[in-house]
């Protein structure tokens, strides 16, 4: 027991180590395009009722610019047609990265309301010279609840939720995808590293793996599983 206790101890401190560094490039990112994403914030003090914490890992923490690039950069498809959607969006971060690409429009969902709050602001002030999505929607909502619109979307998050919520949000998109809504895309990020949630991700036989990394997986769905799920809500 001592030994995998004290690997992760050194995981867990070398992890903070990278966070201090990632700090100063926040602070950059943020100060560039005239924003405030840094900084971190517990949940419950950005107005998370208690029972409700866990399910968004406790905490706010901005993901990195350089690894969202790597994902958005990572799908094969025509950005222009797709819709990209940011699940526990935070303060904003990956959707200002996001307008750097061409998407047809971007939202982030966010279930804070001081989040969500400070997202909106920073809608109003972000600014890129490289931008290129103009179309930015701010929700605040529970993701349980919410329903992607319709057409091409790309499903973007990072580490934002426990297990439990995981599983019912890729439920909600393989039921849609059987649907017959199937050009969709899903990126999965985690700043330390995917195998993390490695349980929840091989679960989701109905999806192939496009790209993946030790911080990143971009899944699309797999056209035969989706049809043999379709078939099975036709009976």
């Amino acid at each position: 027991m001592g030994k995998p206790r004290f690997a992760e101890r050194i995981k867990w401190k070398a992890f903070a180590l990278r966070l201090m560094i990632e700090d100063r490039h926040n602070r950059a990112f943020d100060d560039k395009h005239r924003v405030e994403t840094a900084r971190e914030v517990a949940l419950e003090a950005a107005g998370v009722g208690v029972a409700d914490v866990r399910r968004g890992n406790t905490r706010y923490r901005a993901t990195w610019e350089r690894l969202i690039r790597r994902a958005i950069e990572g799908l094969d498809i025509d950005y222009s047609r797709h819709t990209f959607v940011d699940y526990g969006s935070g303060k904003g971060k990956a959707m200002f990265v996001a307008a750097d690409y061409p998407f047809q429009r971007i939202v982030g969902v966010e279930y804070a309301p001081h989040l969500h709050a400070i997202a909106r602001r920073n809608c109003e002030t972000f600014q890129s010279d490289a931008q290129q999505c103009f179309r930015l929607e701010t929700v605040c909502g529970d993701v349980i609840d919410y329903e992607l619109p319709a057409g091409p979307v790309v499903c973007f998050m990072c580490n934002p939720f426990d297990q439990a919520t995981l599983t019912s949000v890729f439920d909600a998109w393989r039921e849609r995808c059987a649907a017959g809504e199937r050009d969709l895309r899903i990126l999965y990020l985690n700043m330390r590293n995917i195998r993390e949630i490695e349980a929840v991700l091989a679960a989701q036989t109905w999806l192939r793996v496009e790209a993946r990394d030790s911080q990143f997986v971009a899944f699309a769905p797999n056209e035969a599983a989706a049809e043999r799920q379709a078939d099975l809500l036709a009976a």
